[in-house]
């Protein structure tokens, strides 16, 4: 799916999420919404002409370091709504993105923000060749999610542990685990009754280091009340953390 500039910075695209991007109860999952993200991301830096492409030809790729969403309303299935991304802030080699989710009558139903890096082919680690960015357009929005550096608190102890492997069906073209792929693994983590029960307001999570089709990463994680804490530790080297919180379908 393509997309369009509705102005010099901000870019649209109007989508339809259909019933195989839902759950049991009808509810948009969040790993269609991070999917949803991510496409807009592409399209957006592709249409800018700094997309994934560009950057190869640089000896470097684009790459998902952190993503923060608030879900504010139900989101309809079936019913075509607009996606809007813009570029906000720049410090030493991250690239903040925005994207807000609205109706057709402008109401806001989501806000989210990711943090992207540029990393180097061969050494897997931030490029400094950045100058081919060059001056492309940023800006803030009103109402935008706002991001930080700071990581949200977390608690001390993770008490539950489980082992998870890389399946070639959770990969990316990269052949790594897929940006939504790490949120499935904190939902799977939760009871039936649960997810039957409770649809997702928000997340944070951090990508830190690459998971491999094979790869097991460990798993600790806590559901305290109804906010999910997970860590994924490859080896001795910690591979993501994520945090999301959950409220009553029927609030």
């Amino acid at each position: 799916m393509s997309g369009y500039f509705v102005t010099e910075h901000v870019f649209r695209q109007q989508i339809v999420f259909l019933p195989e991007e839902t759950d049991p109860s009808g509810m948009v999952t969040g790993c269609a919404l991070l999917r949803r993200f991510e496409n807009i991301a592409g399209a957006h830096y592709g249409a800018l002409g700094l997309g994934q492409e560009t950057a190869l030809r640089h000896n470097c790729f684009w790459a998902l370091a952190r993503t923060e969403m608030k879900i504010d309303a139900r989101l309809p299935v079936g019913e075509e709504l607009y996606i809007d991304s813009w570029a906000g802030q720049r410090a030493h080699g991250l690239f903040w993105l925005h994207y807000r989710l609205t109706a057709r009558d402008g109401r806001i139903l989501l806000r989210a923000v990711s943090i992207w890096v540029l990393i180097d082919v061969g050494t897997r680690s931030f490029t400094k060749n950045r100058s081919w960015i060059g001056d492309s357009p940023i800006c803030s929005r009103p109402g935008e999610l706002p991001s930080t550096l700071r990581r949200p608190p977390m608690p001390a102890r993770l008490p539950e542990s489980r082992q998870r492997t890389v399946s070639p069906a959770e990969a990316d073209a990269n052949g790594h685990l897929n940006n939504a792929m790490y949120l499935r693994w904190a939902e799977d983590l939760l009871g039936s009754e649960f997810k039957a029960t409770h649809t997702l307001r928000d997340l944070w999570v951090e990508y830190k280091k690459e998971l491999p089709v094979g790869q097991t990463a460990e798993l600790s994680y806590l559901l305290d009340g109804n906010t999910v804490f997970l860590r994924g530790m490859a080896g001795s080297k910690e591979s993501f953390t994520l945090r999301c919180t959950y409220g009553s379908i029927r609030q």
